[in-house]
């Protein structure tokens, strides 16, 4: 696809979380392909700083949703934005999530300007027919069992163009034995402790309480081995569900080291052994990615789009959802075998290399850029 083609990327972007994560990845993969996205936000808040932060262009767009309070604005909105793609020659339209499809879409279709969405999660029928009513060229699917999922709730997707593409990350260089411990001094982690970690939003979805449930089902003996990080804040919530996950915490008497929301990630990463993805429901998820491509094993729920990524017994473990017995088994299994643990990582890792890597996330993206280019 030739360079001075112009993609425009598209998202509601509510705050930072993992489809916000995922959009910065690609504008700065397609950039470093000799592209210049242009990121339409549909929020003016910190992820539009970050994105500045990264050198990531991009612009303010209200997309609001049309009812009979909002008609006039809706449809003010929807024709400034009609003319703004005409008048910047804007030559792809890409959605990164299904709910700014129904505005965008409806702007460029006039301008027949391809239009690709983005499915990242797993909305009702009723939803996903609302949002889809003015269509899209092409469909993008995080996972098969993303694609599975939305198409038994809207069979018309089967008949209509579209293909999975996991999502990718750049792969970090590791630290060593001696680096890690200056981690986590730095991090004020004990040195002497296997550390898992959980890295996410703390929503009920996340299953966060059945890991605390879970910790509290570990013998003494194998928690006095370990140390429970979780980092992460209820940011829709303005901190109420990790302040009951706290109080849980508090009141199973269990020693869970709650840090909120920790902008250096990677840090926590390369400082722990384990990794826990205890979702209830998960598309893909980024944290079990950078999780595998930070050389530690997962012990995922298999649920979604995380069976796709962790090879159970090899690069992790599965458990069943929303089950505190299984998980704390799992836990127990991991912890007790350090060897164990460090191998799984390795293999986690190339995997990551293999599968999930950043340029190949691109290259995907690009190929389908260039079905519209031919």
């Amino acid at each position: 696809m030739k360079n001075s083609k112009k993609i425009c990327l598209f998202s509601l972007a509510p705050f930072i979380g993992g489809a916000e994560v995922a959009l910065e990845r690609l504008a700065l993969g397609l950039t470093k392909k000799g592209l210049k996205p242009l990121c339409i936000l549909g929020s003016n808040n910190e992820v539009g700083e970050h994105f500045t932060k990264k050198g990531i262009e991009w612009q303010y767009w209200p997309m609001p949703f049309p009812n009979k309070w909002n008609f006039l604005f809706y449809f003010f909105s929807v024709f400034r934005l009609r003319f703004f793609l005409k008048k910047q020659k804007i030559n792809i339209i890409h959605a990164n999530d299904l709910p700014s499809l129904q505005f965008v879409s409806l702007a460029a279709k006039p301008l027949k300007i391809p239009r690709i969405c983005h499915h990242r999660y797993i909305f009702d029928g009723g939803a996903i027919k609302w949002f889809l009513k003015y269509n899209a060229e092409y469909h993008i699917y995080v996972s098969n069992a993303l694609r599975h999922s939305l198409e038994l709730n809207y069979p018309s997707l089967k008949d209509q163009p579209g293909q999975v593409v996991y999502d990718g990350l750049p792969i970090p260089q590791l630290p060593n034995d001696q680096e890690k411990i200056q981690i986590r001094r730095r991090l004020n982690l004990p040195l002497d402790k296997i550390i898992v970690l959980f890295a996410g939003q703390i929503i009920p979805r996340k299953g966060v309480k059945d890991l605390i449930e879970a910790w509290n089902l570990l013998p003494d003996k194998v928690q006095s081995q370990a140390h429970l990080v979780i980092i992460g804040d209820d940011l829709a919530g303005k901190g109420a569900y990790r302040t009951e996950m706290e109080h849980l915490a508090a009141t199973l008497h269990v020693n869970i080291d709650f840090r909120g929301f920790q902008k250096n990630v990677n840090d926590w990463l390369n400082a722990s052994d384990i990794v826990t993805v205890p979702s209830h429901i998960e598309p893909l998820g980024n944290a079990t990615l950078e999780a595998m491509a930070h050389a530690r094993p997962v012990i995922g729920s298999s649920v979604g789009g995380i069976p796709e990524m962790i090879v159970h017994g090899e690069t992790g473990v599965l458990v069943q959802p929303k089950k505190p017995k299984s998980l704390s088994s799992a836990l127990k299994y991991l912890i007790e075998d350090k060897n164990l643990t460090g191998q799984m990582g390795i293999k986690a890792r190339k995997r990551c290399e293999d599968i999930f890597s950043l340029d190949k996330h691109v290259d995907d993206i690009l190929n389908i850029y260039s079905k519209f280019f031919l």
